[in-house]
C-alpha cells in the first residue's frame, strides 16, 4: 500500500472502478497492507466449472491490471 493518503486515494478508486467494470468473479479488496482479489462461492454446490471460472477470471484480471497497480507497489 502506498505511504501517502493521495495515491491510496488513487488506488482505491481505480480498484472499485475495476471492480465494477472488468470483473467478472470476485472483487478486489484490502487485507492489512496488500491488495487482495477474493471470490465468494457456495462450498455446498460447487462444481469444477464455476471454480475454474474463478480462478480463469483471476488469472485475466492480473495479467491486464498488473500495469495499472504495479506503481503503487511499496516494496
Amino acid at each position: 500500500m502506498p505511504g501517502d493518503e493521495r495515491s491510496c486515494a488513487t488506488l482505491f478508486r481505480r480498484l472499485l472502478e475495476m471492480n465494477a467494470t472488468e470483473l467478472v468473479h470476485g472483487a478486489y479488496g484490502i487485507e492489512e497492507d496488500s491488495v487482495i482479489l477474493s471470490d465468494t462461492l457456495e462450498l455446498e454446490n460447487l462444481d469444477f466449472n464455476e471454480f475454474q471460472a474463478t480462478v480463469d477470471s483471476f488469472q485475466m484480471a492480473l495479467a491486464s491490471h498488473l500495469e495499472a497497480i504495479a506503481p503503487f507497489r511499496t516494496c
